[in-house]
């Protein structure tokens, strides 16, 4: 496999990781009065 070719693979996978990440697909974010940092309470 060319060289180009491998960097071209790995930088769509690293865009298409940190559009998942992003959107937030792995789990449904809780509204901000729920939300706690640390042992806050």
């Amino acid at each position: 496999m060319p060289a180009w070719l491998e960097v071209l693979l790995n930088l769509s996978g690293y865009a298409g990781f940190v559009a998942l990440a992003s959107r937030g697909a792995g789990c449904p974010q809780a509204p901000a009065d729920d939300r706690r940092c640390g042992d806050e309470r």
